[in-house]
């Protein structure tokens, strides 16, 4: 069957679909919803909970009103139960005040905000009791109702075909594919939806396991470059200023095994904020320059690859930075420069990732914070050279057993010592009405040469968060501290003006940088001492830790401080990890508890191969099931093992290209 052949769906549809890249009937049953509507449980006003995602049943008490506040449409209903009252609220959605009428009964769905008055923003809403939904990702001009009935159309004519073993389906408790497929689009009952979800969500993990394990072998069964390494290793300690710590040392010489094997490197470092990776990916560049070839270093943000260049400079005199607010003039020196071999170092962000950047003999990638980047990123870098060793960074600590399952692919090293003498970083909660006292002692330990950074979940005031902006606050700490100098830096600045931002914030000349997330990635200003977050309970534990990892990097005591007004059950809970634990690896494990796995695969940034929305509800236990199954493909027949693998490769292919070029 083809999409052309089903009802409604014509060729301006079919173009709309391909935007969602739905090409076929098999990508649309693979389309999964990103949510649910689901009403079948209904729940009181009284009995709902800040932050929670809820639906209650509700009687409209007067009709809508509409209002026009800071170049919004914002539209607000007062509904009630037998419990008590709330508000509904949309913005910029004008057409709602035709749909919302006094006396009428509505059902509505979305997240409580219980911060003034009892709020539902945005909800989605029904004049009917509907029990479960599905809502997709869309394009304009393409109704949910429209994929809802397409899908409904093709699971009513075709049959989805089982290639799993049934043997494995009994022993892994899995329900079939197509109950799946048809129970993941239209359950009944949310224990359908579960079970559809686990065995989805085991088929994912399951392909993706198998794929790593094929990149695995074809990695270390495809020829490198076999790098000198006599001596090397001593020399370079011997050039470091400090003692490195033992865990530093011991992935050092993990790292030089791998680099004097004729096989290719494909290498994760994993460590805490702070414990010194960049000095192993440095030795690891030094090994490459020592032995004629040219190193490359991939980093996040301009930020980061302006701080590595800087550090690394020192050490590597001929290193070019290569980011995309280099002038012309300047970009055209530094790719003649690159591809003459005259940089044995180049540094930079995406932009090296340019078919523009030439290289006369790349032989190892480092890429820090991998996170960040997707599988096709790392692919197309790697392209660059002629298989060169890869070396892969990461600063967001995740349980080891959960590392050695998803990292399949890497041989993994884990820095799981802090440099000596490094103290531990004090954490402390602020109530609103210490936040004065607060920034006047962060001023006077301006006074003193000292440095803060204060982090804001948004820039600029947005409807439904209570909380000040970047702005606000700038205009709040101003107005209380007119002597200290105080900056702000946020995503959608100009990259030269971020740049000069933070040389000041470097040099002194600011004092205290107010910020988004964009400091949360490996910036270090040793001179900063304290890190203040406001609305700290609107992060997630890992961007906290990785937050208050922005000091301690000095002799100076460093402290943190979480700021939150009224939190919720959830983020009361992440504070009270903050307060009482330092260990990233700790911090991981309650993170896990917490929200489940997240996006812990990296994948979703590739560009191909994504992993699906259906994986962020994977357990650990689904993730250990199919790692055990994928090392099971090899025992089946030569028939179903070749068809496994085919069809690992083909939904994760970037694995077998990795492995291949």
């Amino acid at each position: 069957m083809q999409l052309s052949d089903l009802k409604g769906i014509g060729p301006k549809r079919i173009e709309l679909l391909k935007q969602l890249n739905i090409e076929s009937t098999d990508d649309l049953l693979r389309f999964y919803p990103r949510e649910y509507l689901d009403d079948t449980h209904c729940q009181k006003i009284s009995e709902l909970k800040e932050g929670q995602k809820a639906t209650v049943c509700v009687r409209v008490l007067s009709d809508a009103t509409i209002f026009y506040h800071q170049r919004k449409y914002i539209v607000s209903a007062r509904v009630a139960d037998e419990s008590g009252k709330a508000t509904l609220r949309w913005m910029n959605q004008p057409y709602r005040m035709q749909q919302i009428h006094a006396g009428e009964t509505l059902y509505a769905t979305a997240i409580v905000n219980k911060k003034r008055g009892t709020v539902l923003y945005n909800p989605q809403i029904s004049k009917e009791r509907r029990g479960i939904v599905p809502v997709y990702q869309t394009v304009k001009g393409l109704p949910q109702t429209v994929i809802r009935d397409a899908i409904d159309a093709v699971l009513s004519t075709t049959e989805v075909t089982e290639y799993l073993p049934d043997e494995w389906l009994k022993r892994y408790r899995l329900i079939d594919i197509h109950h799946a497929i048809r129970e993941v689009h239209f359950p009944k009952t949310t224990e359908q939806l579960q079970d559809a979800k686990r065995r989805l969500s085991f088929e994912e993990a399951f392909l993706y396991f198998t794929a790593m394990q094929s990149s695995k072998e074809n990695h270390r069964l495809t020829k490198g470059y076999a790098f000198r390494t006599e001596g090397l290793l001593d020399a370079f300690l011997r050039s470091v200023s400090f003692q490195p710590t033992d865990a530093q040392k011991r992935v050092m010489r993990e790292v030089e095994s791998d680099l004097s094997k004729p096989s290719v490197m494909n290498r994760l470092i994993q460590g805490d904020v702070g414990s010194g990776k960049t000095l192993i990916a440095e030795y690891a560049l030094s090994v490459a320059a020592n032995n004629g070839k040219q190193g490359a270093l991939l980093a996040p943000t301009e930020i980061l690859a302006e701080q590595h260049f800087q550090t690394l400079k020192r050490h590597f005199p001929n290193a070019c930075l290569y980011t995309g607010s280099l002038s012309k003039a300047e970009r055209t020196a530094a790719l003649h420069r690159i591809e003459s071999g005259e940089a044995d170092l180049v540094i930079g962000t995406h932009a090296m990732l340019s078919n523009t950047v030439r290289f006369r003999d790349l032989g190892l990638v480092v890429t820090d914070e991998q996170h960040r980047f997707g599988v096709m990123q790392r692919a197309r870098m790697e392209e660059k050279g002629i298989r060169p060793d890869v070396l892969v960074m990461s600063a967001t600590p995740i349980p080891r057993t959960l590392a050695l399952l998803i990292y399949a692919d890497l041989d993994l090293s884990i820095v799981d010592e802090l440099p000596k003498g490094r103290k531990p970083i004090q954490t402390y909660y602020v109530p609103n009405t210490r936040r004065k006292d607060l920034y006047r002692h962060l001023a006077e330990n301006a006074a003193h040469g000292e440095r803060a950074y204060v982090v804001c979940p948004l820039i600029e005031e947005t409807e439904g968060f209570e909380g000040l902006s970047l702005y606000e606050l700038q205009k709040e700490i101003s107005a209380l501290l007119p002597e200290t100098p105080i900056g702000i830096l946020h995503g959608q600045m100009p990259d030269d003006e971020k740049q000069k931002t933070m040389q000041a914030f470097r040099t002194g000349r600011i004092a205290i940088l107010i910020a988004t997330t964009v400091i949360e990635v490996g910036v270090d200003v040793p001179e900063a001492t304290s890190m203040v977050i406001e609305g700290a309970d609107h992060f997630g534990l890992a961007t906290l830790h990785q937050l208050r990892g922005r000091v301690g990097r000095g002799e100076v005591q460093s402290c943190c401080y979480l700021l939150s007004d009224h939190p919720s059950e959830t983020g009361k809970q992440r504070i009270q990890a903050m307060l009482t634990c330092n260990d990233g690896f700790e911090i991981a494990q309650k993170d896990l508890e917490m929200r489940g796995m997240g996006d812990l695969f990296g994948i979703r940034q590739s560009g191909a191969g994504e992993l699906n929305e259906i994986l962020s509800g994977c357990t650990v236990e689904i993730l250990e099931l199919a790692a055990q199954a994928a090392k099971e493909v090899r025992e089946l027949s030569d028939i179903m093992h070749n068809a496994l693998l085919e069809r690992a490769e083909e939904r994760f292919r970037i694995f077998d290209h990795i492995a291949r070029n």
